[in-house]
C-alpha cells in the first residue's frame, strides 16, 4: 500500500518507500498510454518548477517576463560568442545547441534539464537535501510539443516567436556536445514564461498530463544506495568530465566515498 503526502505546492502526492513502487505508480499513470515522460528530480519540493533563468532574474525581486527572459538569452549568446564558446571542435554551434552547452556547464538559461530516464530523475531527487522530502516530476509526452532526434537550427528569435503559437511546453533533444548530456539521457523542457503557482514553466491542468511523487528523506537514503550499487547511477557517470572528476574528488567527500566495492 503506497501512502501519501501534502505538499504545500503540488497537493497530495504518493509517497512510494521502494523502486518498486515508483515503478508500480508510473505505470498505473501511463495507463494504455506509450509509457513516455520526461523525468525531472528536485531534491526538495517547496521549490517551484523554475529554469535556473527564471531564478536569476528573479534575484532582484521583480516581475520576471517573457521579454526579459529573452534579452537576458540574447546577452548570454552574445556574450558566450565573443568569448569563443560557440564551436565545439570544428562545428559551429546553433542558438540552442550553444543554450544547451552553456546550461551544462553551470550557466543560467530557459532550458530545464529533464531526462528520459526515470531512474535519472531519480537519482536528482534524492542526492541533495537529505532531510527534506524531494520531488519527481514526469511529464508525458502525449502533452509537449517537440521531437526526439531533431536538430534545432533555427534562430533564438525564430524559436521564441514560435513559442508564442503553442499552449504548451515544448521539448527539445540536444545533441550530444557534451559527454554528461548522454550519460544523462538529456532532454529539455521550455515554454514562455508564466506565472503558476507551481512554477514558471507551461504546464497542462490536465492531471493525466504529469505525475508528481514525493520523495521522502527514508527513500532518499534507500534509493540512492540501490541506484549506486544496482544500476551503476552516480555522480562519476552522470558528470564524466573533468568537472565530475574534480567534484567527487573535492573536500566535500571521503577518500574511498565513490568506489562500488
Amino acid at each position: 500500500m503506497i501512502s501519501f503526502s501534502d505538499s504545500e505546492l503540488f497537493g497530495k502526492l504518493p509517497s512510494p518507500e521502494s523502486i518498486e513502487d515508483l515503478l508500480l505508480l508510473v505505470k498505473n499513470h501511463a495507463l494504455e498510454r506509450r509509457n513516455v515522460y520526461f523525468w525531472r528530480g528536485q531534491s526538495d519540493i517547496q521549490w517551484p518548477i523554475h529554469s535556473s533563468a527564471y531564478r536569476r532574474l528573479k534575484i532582484t525581486g521583480k516581475e520576471v517576463t517573457e521579454q526579459d527572459m529573452q534579452h537576458y538569452e540574447e546577452s548570454l549568446l552574445e556574450h558566450a560568442t565573443h568569448q569563443g564558446y560557440r564551436y565545439e571542435g570544428a562545428r559551429e554551434l546553433t542558438d540552442f545547441e550553444l543554450l544547451a552547452k552553456l546550461q551544462h556547464h553551470g550557466a543560467a538559461t530557459r532550458l530545464i534539464d529533464c531526462s528520459r530516464n526515470l531512474l535519472v530523475g531519480l537519482w536528482f531527487a534524492c542526492i541533495s537535501e537529505p532531510h527534506s522530502n524531494g520531488l519527481l516530476f514526469g511529464y508525458h509526452s502525449d502533452f509537449v510539443g517537440g521531437n526526439e532526434n531533431k536538430t534545432e537550427s533555427r534562430d533564438y528569435s525564430d524559436v521564441c516567436k514560435r513559442l508564442k503559437t503553442h499552449n504548451n511546453s515544448l521539448v527539445w533533444q540536444p545533441p550530444v556536445v557534451s559527454k554528461r548530456i548522454a550519460s544523462q539521457n538529456a532532454q529539455f523542457l521550455f515554454s514562455l514564461v508564466v506565472d503558476n503557482p507551481i512554477g514558471s514553466l507551461v504546464i497542462n491542468n490536465d492531471l493525466s498530463s504529469y505525475i508528481a511523487i514525493n520523495i521522502s528523506p527514508a527513500f532518499k537514503r534507500l534509493a540512492v544506495k540501490e541506484l549506486e550499487e544496482t544500476f551503476d547511477i552516480r555522480h562519476l557517470t552522470l558528470f564524466p568530465d573533468i568537472d565530475g572528476f574534480g567534484y567527487v574528488h573535492s573536500f566535500r567527500f571521503g577518500q574511498f566515498q565513490h568506489h562500488r566495492w
